[in-house]
């Protein structure tokens, strides 16, 4: 089969997407601030999606620490970009650093605050850490549950003061910066067993943004998908699109690398297809394996329940009712609800698109038929 050229696109869906009001002002934003090759764009529709975008485009005008929350490869350094250029600090730096990274103390004070010459074995030179290459604008602090713990010390002062010392110096630096930092880990509980400093952790989370799993977006996955497609067309110039059968496969699939998941399906399919479409066969491979669709029925009722047309009483209550569904089942599908939302019913119910007057409704008929799991909190 002969592939399509950008003059003759096998669908147009490839073109840019077009974007929610916010992530269409992010775009435009970083574009003014960073050019185009390095624009963030946010992709997506669902309510899922829209909501964390709201809070961030109210919280980017402060000035005060954001705390990022989400599955690994969820895009929370998009979100992070994303307050930076909204805010009045978009002209000046945004820097990222990667915890993990710097294991070891003293390296990971030198990257954050810098260092004197001969502070330690190595160094030759005096440096700037990233926190006084930052003044003005943000640093992005990435899996911020693994920084070292000596570092936790010296982030909690600037934190309070504004101010620093670099390793071996004698005097304090002052920077203005705002911190915004992530992780896919539960701080609370790394601060309950004294892994995590919790004083850190409330100077951290003055604002809150969680950013959803992609199985919790409905079909936002299709979306990126030819976002990411149409990035490949222009790069190399052959439109290319997944066939039915693969919009099938990957409607059924649970994406537990999320979106950075999505982007490798993506580009292997891209690559390796002999035509303009892009067949299973031709990144089969790529998916994790023990989540490859088997096309369960709980896996299928949840994808429904977090799509537009879910109705929760439809597609699990009276089934149940009519014992077509199990209790093991169900509960299969709340507690994986509970997952995407952090524990909370109230957001779960925002997730699946039950009207917050049917909140009552919900609790009552999970408390009587025993179908609540048994690790959630009871909102009530």
């Amino acid at each position: 089969m002969p592939t399509r050229t950008l003059d003759d696109p096998c669908d147009t869906r490839l073109d840019a997407p077009e974007l929610l009001g916010i992530a269409a002002r992010i775009r435009e934003c970083s574009t003014r601030a960073w050019g185009p090759n390095r624009a963030v764009t946010i992709v997506g529709r669902s309510r899922a999606v829209e909501e964390p975008l709201e809070r961030l485009a109210k919280v980017a005008r402060f000035h005060e620490p954001v705390l990022i929350l989400g599955e690994s490869g969820v895009g929370k350094e998009s979100f992070a970009q994303a307050l930076h250029v909204l805010s009045a600090r978009a002209k000046d730096p945004f820097v990222s650093v990667n915890c993990p990274q710097y294991q070891e103390g003293n390296l990971t004070v030198s990257e954050l605050f810098g260092h004197r010459r001969g502070s330690f074995t190595g160094a030759t030179s005096d440096r700037k850490g990233c926190f006084e290459t930052a003044d003005g604008g943000s640093i992005f602090l990435d899996e911020v549950a693994d920084l070292h713990m000596s570092a936790q010390v010296m982030l909690l002062r600037s934190l309070a003061t504004g101010e620093f010392q670099p390793l071996g110096s004698e005097s304090t630096r002052r920077v203005n910066v705002r911190v915004i930092s992530a992780t896919n880990r539960d701080l609370n509980a790394l601060a309950g067993d004294e892994r995590f400093r919790r004083d850190l952790l409330f100077r951290l989370r003055y604002f809150q943004i969680e950013v959803p799993p992609l199985r919790a977006r409905g079909d936002d996955w299709k979306l990126l998908a030819d976002h990411f497609l149409g990035r490949l067309a222009r790069r190399y110039g052959v439109r290319k699109c997944f066939s039915p059968e693969s919009e099938r496969l990957l409607e059924r699939y649970t994406w537990p690398g999320n979106v950075r998941e999505l982007v490798s399906v993506s580009t292997a399919g891209y690559a390796l297809s002999d035509g303009d479409r892009i067949e299973p066969r031709d990144f089969v491979d790529h998916l994790e394996q023990e989540s490859r669709p088997a096309a369960s029925e709980v896996d299928e009722l949840y994808r429904r329940l977090c799509r537009e047309s879910g109705d929760f009483w439809a597609l699990v209550q009276e089934p149940f009712l009519d014992r077509e569904l199990s209790r093991k089942e169900v509960r299969r599908i709340v507690s994986r609800g509970l997952r995407d939302s952090r524990g909370s019913y109230r957001r779960l119910l925002e997730i699946w698109r039950i009207p917050s007057e049917s909140y009552q409704k919900f609790m009552d008929f999970l408390r009587h038929h025993r179908l609540k799991p048994s690790h959630s909190e009871d909102e009530s």
